[in-house]
């Protein structure tokens, strides 16, 4: 806008330089000179917060002062002396801050972030207060609204998002199958109770059954160690993608986060400071280098579906 203000209208100039805020905090300066305007914006300065004006204040094409005014101030420019035109902003400059405000205030359709607005709307969040709820930062749910918007959800959508989000390659093993627990009223007994217990037709041995259906997993990397570690149960940035899928698939379908980490930075199991973590960062029994990708860090993340769920639920 500074190098070009002559593309933006009056309105645009007014909205980028204020912020947003209120227009009578600007500053509008006048041309001193009477040829035809080229544009409503003459000249912008942002570190300033002012705006030259071609058609608009006491003296110019446009102004409501007769035309020797305008020479005249014309005139002591010509001297290097602005002491003139800069009085006469002064006395200008509060018409046109009311005259920009009025333009503002008889426009209620105007909406100081309306592709924001519009996006929250298209993905569920349209609603004050939802967004904070979802454990994901607004900005990232309207970086993704194109992913998370459709109704009908693809295992390829939600892995374009994960990876966009992660920046690292991520595969999804569609079908991993989970165990769903039984509830106590659903379980096969005998004796007095005798409650599903035909075979064949509604026996279930164990407290669990298993379902194909119920789970899959999202694999990402390889990785190096320090985005490894980033990503581990109890950081933000698992959080944020657990949230992130939750917000895709729904409560209803367990997952899990297969963080795969890149052989060349395996590292050595060492006993003292600095060891890794049993079960998360540590690997044993690595004479020589590690030839392929450590792949065995599979986190469950089936819990956060009941925090979720109570959270809107409220």
């Amino acid at each position: 806008m500074v190098r070009t203000p002559q593309r933006f209208e009056l309105d645009q100039a007014i909205d980028i330089v204020s912020g947003q805020g209120d227009p009578r905090g600007l500053r509008f300066r006048s041309t001193a000179r009477l040829s035809h305007p080229t544009a409503a914006v003459v000249a912008a300065d942002p570190a300033k917060r002012q705006l030259t004006l071609g058609a608009f204040g006491l003296i110019g094409p446009g102004g409501v002062l007769p035309r020797h005014h305008t020479a005249t101030v014309a005139q002591e420019k010509r001297k290097r002396s602005e002491a003139l035109h800069a009085f006469v902003d002064l006395l200008g400059g509060r018409f046109a801050g009311l005259w920009a405000a009025a333009g503002r205030k008889y426009r209620p359709t105007r909406d100081p972030l309306p592709a924001e607005r519009a996006l929250a709307a298209v993905i569920g969040f349209g609603t004050p207060g939802l967004a904070p709820r979802a454990g994901v930062p607004a900005a990232a749910l309207l970086f993704h609204a194109g992913n998370l918007a459709p109704r009908m959800r693809s295992a390829e959508r939600l892995r374009a998002l994960l990876q966009e989000e992660v920046g690292f390659p991520v595969e999804l093993e569609e079908f991993a199958g989970g165990w769903l627990r039984l509830p106590d009223s659903e379980r096969s007994r005998l004796g007095a109770g005798r409650q599903h217990n035909a075979l064949g037709l509604s026996t279930a041995l164990g407290a669990q059954v298993w379902d194909a259906q119920s789970r899959f997993v999202i694999r990402i990397g390889p990785l190096p160690r320090l985005e490894f570690e980033a990503l581990l149960p109890g950081t933000p940035r698992h959080h944020r993608l657990v949230a992130l899928t939750r917000l895709h698939v729904g409560l209803d379908t367990g997952f899990a986060v297969n963080l795969v980490l890149a052989a060349a930075a395996v590292p050595t199991m060492a006993l003292g400071g600095g060891g890794g973590r049993l079960g998360w960062t540590s690997w044993m029994g690595q004479a020589a280098p590690r030839q392929r990708d450590a792949a065995e860090a599979i986190f469950e993340a089936a819990d956060q579906a009941g925090v979720m769920q109570e959270e809107f639920g409220r």
